[in-house]
């Protein structure tokens, strides 16, 4: 296929010889426009437009001519222009803006070192016929020549900060070198006047925050996408939201991810398995518990196994062997304290427990987890299942079960028939009476408990609560350890002695802990618990706590008889502290103590300050004792 090519300088007779026609009269016929108007130089007509020729030898546009012929094709519709230099005149170019920026010149200096400008006279009359005459026509060539400049002119003028990209020519808008030189110089906001391909819009964006000057495109274009992302990721420069679509489904960035910014990144991450592979690798939500991972040991593990290892906690990368431990060992141990599980996440660790059907010794510790009383069902439902337990340690402290939740939780209890050893922190629940007459009735029913550790400290239990607990209690003949946390609770003085004669029932107990501080219980209630523990002659440890009760000197008195019983007692805790014993009441006490010639192990907590600011332990014995004061420590 052959193009037809017009040159201008053919289309008028110049000698100005007299022979050929005049140069007014040729001007009148509008030669140039007349051609540029074809149809076909038109691009729908699959015309080529014009070419601007630039040579080292004369200045295009000191031309008027050509300054004409430019404007005239620039205005026209659909007629394409283009430059054409040779890398001679390209180079003369850059040489020419290279010398003014080492003398300090302005933007427009700049421009005008590419070319030489000088005006003409020549068709002056035919310019000013047109629209905006001269003004127009500086404005078409300026803008057509700032167009056609080589793009290395702008990346030059960019680093030097004398333009930005949205100042550059379409070319250079389109130049990855160029592009990366102004975010270099001026933000990655630049990229918002790019025409780059979005992948090296993209690549520009992240190599910008890698914070290297002396960085190229050249040295950038080479990189491997995914893997500049994942040393930026691993750099802590990148965040998950702010990566490629691509990046976001691949596994190892997205664990790279969650490693350095933690579980949220899960967030963004594209791919559901991967997503619920490393969740179930994170420990506690948000990080993984071997800084040694890899995203290749995680991929080969089983699903199942790995969902096992999230509610237990169990390594990672040791995954295999710890199950294999796990379901020949019949002891269990999980502290999951303040880890937000809820009762959906509650109901899913004990449908895990109740597989493990070897289990008979189990400790969990569910403490602050916001379980409610739909978490108190869950609880009843797993524990149900665990018929084999001989052994239970239960931590559901500050859960908000509510009366529900504790009636829930308490059936559950019931049904372990088989335990000999119970610990069950219920505290700070609100059971309320009704909560807490559901727990002593479903302990009631342990006939095989020995070891028993009960703590229903800040449930609002009233006297009635102290009153279902002395019922429960007489059923537990065949207790010998009996741990019993009742304290910040309103039992009052007929709670107080409620209390007392169900103790006293216990016969068989030789070890006795019970915390009554902040009972209310006066000199009646805790005259009536002194005289129920009196009868427990048998008891050899015990820790007494009727802290903050004021007692006075006569509640001091009922201690001291009740202690001076205690004939086979060889360890004794005792707490009375800020009860207003006065010196009387300290000196029962401590009279009372002095008769315990057999007592080896002997602790007084806060026992001083009831003294009314005596100095001196009114306790006469050999032994050396403990007093803890408020303000200091004394060895006497």
């Amino acid at each position: 296929m052959t193009v037809p090519i017009w040159f201008c300088v053919f289309s008028n007779y110049q000698p100005e010889d007299g022979v050929g026609p005049k140069l007014e009269h040729q001007l009148a016929l509008e030669p140039f426009a007349s051609v540029i108007r074809n149809p076909s130089l038109k691009a729908a007509n699959g015309g080529h437009g014009m070419v601007a020729l630039h040579t080292t030898t004369d200045d295009l546009y000191s031309r008027l001519w050509c300054v004409h012929e430019v404007e005239r094709a620039i205005v026209e519709e659909d007629v394409e222009i283009k430059a054409s230099m040779s890398q001679k005149y390209i180079n003369l170019m850059v040489g020419r803006v290279e010398q003014f920026l080492g003398l300090g010149a302005t933007l427009n200096d700049c421009f005008r070192a590419a070319g030489v400008q000088d005006d003409e006279e020549k068709l002056v009359k035919l310019i000013l016929q047109q629209a905006n005459g001269f003004d127009g026509l500086d404005k078409v060539v300026e803008d057509f020549r700032r167009e056609q400049l080589p793009d290395i002119i702008f990346e030059k003028l960019i680093r030097k900060g004398l333009t930005r990209l949205d100042g550059a020519s379409t070319s250079a808008r389109a130049n990855a070198a160029v592009v990366f030189a102004a975010c270099q110089a001026h933000g990655a906001g630049q990229l918002q006047h790019a025409t780059t391909n979005p992948e090296v819009s993209e690549r520009i964006r992240l190599a910008g925050l890698l914070g290297n000057d002396e960085l190229r495109w050249q040295d950038i274009e080479v990189l491997d996408l995914e893997d500049l992302q994942m040393t930026l990721i691993r750099k802590g420069l990148l965040t998950l939201d702010g990566a490629s679509t691509s990046a976001r489904a691949d596994a190892a960035i997205v664990f790279a991810a969650c490693q350095m910014h933690g579980g949220g990144q899960l967030e963004h991450a594209t791919n559901p398995e991967v997503r619920e592979r490393i969740r179930l690798a994170l420990r506690g939500g948000d990080r993984f518990c071997d800084d040694k991972l890899r995203w290749q040991d995680l991929e080969v593990i089983d699903l199942e196994d790995l969902k096992l290892g999230q509610i237990f906690r169990l390594g990672v990368r040791t995954l295999a062997e710890d199950i294999t431990q796990l379901r020949q060992s019949t002891k269990l141990s999980l502290a999951l304290a303040g880890e937000g599980l809820g009762a959906k996440g509650c109901k899913t660790l004990f449908e895990a427990i109740a597989k493990q059907k070897q289990i008979t010794d189990l400790s969990l510790r569910l403490g602050r987890n916001k379980l409610g009383a739909e978490g108190g069902q869950a609880v009843f439902e797993g524990i149900a299942q665990l018929k084999q337990i001989t052994k239970l340690n239960l931590n559901l402290g500050d859960n908000h079960l509510g009366a529900d939740g504790g009636q829930a939780v308490s059936e559950g209890i019931a049904q372990l028939k088989q335990i000999t050893d119970l610990s069950l922190d219920l505290e700070g629940n609100i059971l309320g009476d009704k909560g807490g007459q559901a727990v002593f009735e479903a302990i009631a029913q342990l006939k095989q408990i020995t070891d028993l550790s009960l703590d229903l400290g800040s449930n609002d239990l009233g006297f009635e609560g102290g009153i279902v607990l002395s019922e429960g209690m007489v059923q537990l003949k065949q207790i010998t350890d009996l741990s019993l946390r009742l304290g910040h609770n309103k039992l009052g003085a007929v709670g107080g002695k409620a209390v007392s004669e169900g103790i006293a029932q216990l016969k068989q107990i030789t070890k006795l802990s019970l915390h009554l501080g902040y009972t209310l219980l006066g000199f009646e209630g805790s005259k009536a618990v002194s005289e129920g523990i009196a009868q427990l002659k048998q008891i050899t440890d015990l820790s007494l706590d009727l802290g903050h009760n004021i007692l006075g000197d006569e509640g001091g008195q009922a201690v001291f008889e009740a202690i001076a019983q205690l004939k086979q007692i060889t360890k004794l805790n005792l707490n009375l502290g800020d009860n207003h014993l006065g010196a009387d009441g300290g000196q029962a006490v401590s009279e009372g103590i002095a008769q315990l010639k057999q007592i080896t192990d002997l602790s007084l907590l806060e026992f001083v300050e009831n003294l009314s600011g005596a100095r001196e332990c009114p306790v006469a014995t050999p032994w050396q004792i403990l007093i803890l004061c408020p303000y200091d420590y004394a060895v006497f």
